[in-house]
């Protein structure tokens, strides 16, 4: 393998030099949404650490959701930048390549994790059958960290086993994951309805076991739970769309990784990270309140920091 500072042409096959324009285009949206990435997903972490009411399961999984997105943003996508301009110069770079492609895979692996760890983290809270507070609640940390760990196996293996073997083990995550969550899904929006008919009910009859505190509480505990629910269907609505594409490709040609369509499909999957944060905030208050909060600190603070130098400056 050649040193990355001494460039060396790259095969027919790899040259984007014949789509040069297309490949500016990749650059620019890359470019564009990596920047929004960073800053969107920086704010879901900030929010996580510092706001008082963000620190359920639900929100951990959501932090480790926003790092493998920062990830992408921060390491990943400047990575491929510069891997797709040297194509289009007819130049390789093996060791960003190989860079790229490590974290690209942990990244995805983690997103898919988190998101079926966040599937049952909200089946177990609906399901009053299970004890929630031991299950998720106080291993969140430890169940976090089982999901980091298999990601970096899966990482590694997809570069160092034949890539045929691990498509296949990639399909078969894939479809456990979906299925996995499809049915947590089914069964939160079937709890809610229920327990919103419950609710319903209990206001037409006015009961006398529950009072009108009891009545707000349990409304607003069941419009809260709509929201979570709602909010990561529309992420994995988002990661689905991102990802499908590649993956297809991935499946059906796993050879073939070279090519404007197949870094078109790159792009699109890796873009999709820089929505998240903006679903988050669209659907909960919580978020938005603590976007707010950071962005007011930091524009306070920046504008003391100016009065100050200009004190400093007449004195």
């Amino acid at each position: 393998m050649e040193s990355d500072s001494s460039p060396f042409n790259c095969s027919t096959k790899y040259s984007l030099a014949d789509f040069k324009t297309e490949a500016l285009v990749l650059v620019g949206v890359s470019i564009s949404t990596s920047l929004l990435g960073i800053l969107g997903n920086l704010l879901v972490c900030l929010a996580v650490f510092t706001t008082q009411g963000l620190t359920s399961s639900f929100h951990y999984f959501i932090l480790s959701l926003a790092l493998a997105d920062l990830a992408i943003a921060l390491v990943d996508q400047p990575l491929f930048v510069a891997l797709l301009i040297r194509r289009i110069e007819s130049k390789c770079l093996p060791r960003v390549d190989f860079a790229f492609r490590l974290v690209g895979n942990f990244a995805c692996a983690v997103a898919l994790l988190t998101l079926a760890l966040i599937a049952m983290d909200r089946c177990l809270f609906v399901a009053k059958k299970f004890n929630y507070k031991n299950t998720m609640t106080c291993r969140k940390k430890i169940v976090l960290v089982i999901v980091w760990v298999l990601a970096c196996v899966y990482s590694v293996s997809r570069l160092t086993v034949d890539k045929k073997i691990t498509s296949y083990l990639t399909t078969a995550v894939f479809g456990f994951c979906y299925v996995e969550m499809i049915v947590c899904y089914v069964v939160v929006y079937y709890q809610v309805f229920k327990q919103r008919k419950i609710l319903a009910e209990s206001r037409h009859r006015n009961t006398r076991n529950n009072t009108t505190e009891n009545l707000q509480d349990q409304t607003e505990s069941n419009s809260t739970e709509r929201r979570f629910a709602r909010t990561i269907v529309m992420v994995l609505v988002v990661f689905t769309a991102g990802w499908s594409f590649l993956f297809y490709l991935r499946l059906t040609q796993p050879e073939v990784d070279y090519g404007i369509l197949y870094n078109t499909a790159r792009t699109v999957a890796l873009s999709a990270s820089a929505i998240n944060p903006l679903l988050y905030c669209f659907n909960n208050r919580e978020y938005r309140r603590a976007f707010k909060t950071i962005l007011m600190k930091c524009w306070v603070g920046d504008s003391q920091k100016r009065r100050r130098k200009q004190y400093d400056r007449i004195k």
